[in-house]
């Protein structure tokens, strides 16, 4: 008898006699689990009030020295942020691929990667508000950012981290979107009181998603950062 069929009969009898019962069919690969984090902001950002209110508890000290900071991973080098892009959710699809199913649509994905590696998409850029085109033969023009930057993680407490925790920040999708080529590489490793986001639309939002990380992760702020931080939010 097919296996429809069969789930038809049970859901009658089930029915007839009253009881419950729950089952679970194979329906395809599962999707990448970036996918909860839909909208402009990572899911689980606070919102600007309780934004604010993290801000007020963040410690407020000066960057210290990126002596022992190391980013390559190539052969012969150092890396204290671990690999790039490790599968660290354990899902089958790297973060990277899973914060580009998160934050561009119109997604179109290889055949044999378990619906994983994404090839094609439209990205509306967070920090231009700009429409970008995703294809994977030019993937570099759509880099994945680490709002928080890892260099300033490093100068504001992450360099007292174990190399586990290091790499889990690295790959928090909390902490990850896709932006353009050019904003990726204006922004670089610099702070809010550094670098703001060029459609000022997005301010208050890249101040909470800041906010955040850092309260999150226990990282500091400079009395510089703090006022950024503080202006940004005032615009939300």
């Amino acid at each position: 008898m097919p296996r429809s069929a069969v789930v038809v009969l049970l859901a009658v009898l089930l029915a007839l006699t009253g009881c419950e019962f729950e089952w679970e069919i194979e329906s395809g690969p599962p999707e990448p689990a970036a996918s909860v984090g839909q909208g402009d902001v990572p899911a689980g950002t606070l919102d600007p009030v309780a934004a604010s209110t993290a801000l007020a508890a963040l410690p407020v000290a000066e960057k210290t020295a990126l002596d022992g900071y190391e980013r390559g991973c190539g052969e012969g080098e150092g890396c204290v942020f671990g690999p790039a892009w490790s599968d660290v959710d354990r899902n089958g699809c790297d973060q990277r691929n899973d914060v580009l199913h998160r934050d561009l649509t119109d997604i179109e994905v290889r055949e044999g990667t378990r619906g994983c590696v994404v090839i094609a998409g439209l990205l509306e850029d967070p920090y231009t508000g700009q429409p970008v085109v995703f294809e994977k033969a030019d993937a570099a023009q759509v880099p994945v950012d680490h709002v928080v930057p890892l260099a300033a993680a490093w100068v504001q407490g992450a360099d007292a981290w174990s190399d586990a925790q290091r790499e889990v920040f690295a790959n928090d999708l909390g902490n990850l979107l896709a932006t353009t080529r050019a904003e990726n590489s204006s922004k670089g490793d610099s702070t809010a009181d550094e670098w703001v986001p060029p459609d000022p639309a997005y301010g208050c939002s890249y101040a909470t998603v800041v906010i955040t990380v850092k309260s999150t992760y226990a990282l500091s702020v400079t009395p510089a950062e703090w006022d950024a931080l503080r202006s940004l939010l005032a615009t939300c």
